[in-house]
């Protein structure tokens, strides 16, 4: 009977080895598409987040290179983990907040952008102890990023793209500039005065 169930577990771990292998024709991706130079500071940024993992300078660049390569789960996580070090920093609830709406979840989405706000707001007031400097120009743009966010945070944005997108366009109150009309030339209006009389 030992001789059967031996035989039994190679051709099971042979079997395995057959299915789970790779086939020869299966493209591998680099999990981070971009140039060398980019993927290099990622490496970089992730070295020192080991070694510092409350960096939260290094923590913004690196979820901010993820966000422009379009992973925002990675950027969540990275700013999430650096909150738990620096949770009144309204730089890390903004990121956040552009993560989940890069994942299309608008209710996460508003409180972390409501949460930068209030952060930035308090900074400027002197009531948040610890509190990263917030400027005017900060300020404005996570006062729009909260409105906005906030406006479609009841529509699910995975099933309904265009009313949130609607939504969005609304509150942004796209400016209409109309292109000025071209003057009558001067001589024209002269020329024709001199015939009226």
């Amino acid at each position: 009977m030992g001789v059967t169930r031996i035989l039994d577990l190679i051709v099971i771990l042979l079997l395995a080895t057959i299915l789970l292998m790779p086939r020869p024709d299966a493209s591998v991706k680099p999990a981070l598409a971009g140039d060398a130079e980019v993927r290099g500071r990622v490496a970089e940024l992730q070295s020192i987040l080991i070694g510092r993992p409350g960096d939260a300078d290094a923590s913004l660049e690196l979820a901010n290179i993820f966000l422009d390569a379009h992973r925002p789960d990675w950027a969540l996580a990275t700013a999430t983990a650096a909150l738990k070090a620096h949770p009144r920093d309204y730089r890390l609830f903004h990121v956040r907040a552009i993560a989940y709406a890069d994942r299309f979840e608008g209710a996460p989405a508003a409180d972390a952008a409501d949460e930068a706000l209030a952060l930035c707001i308090q900074s400027e007031t002197g009531g948040a102890g610890g509190a990263v400097p917030c400027g005017d120009a900060a300020r404005s743009r996570l006062a729009l990023l909260a409105s906005t966010l906030q406006a479609v945070s009841k529509v699910d944005m995975k099933k309904q793209p265009y009313l949130a997108k609607e939504k969005i366009f609304e509150q942004l109150h796209p400016a209409f500039i109309p292109k000025p009309k071209p003057a009558k030339p001067a001589k024209k209006a002269a020329g024709a005065n001199a015939q009226a009389q």
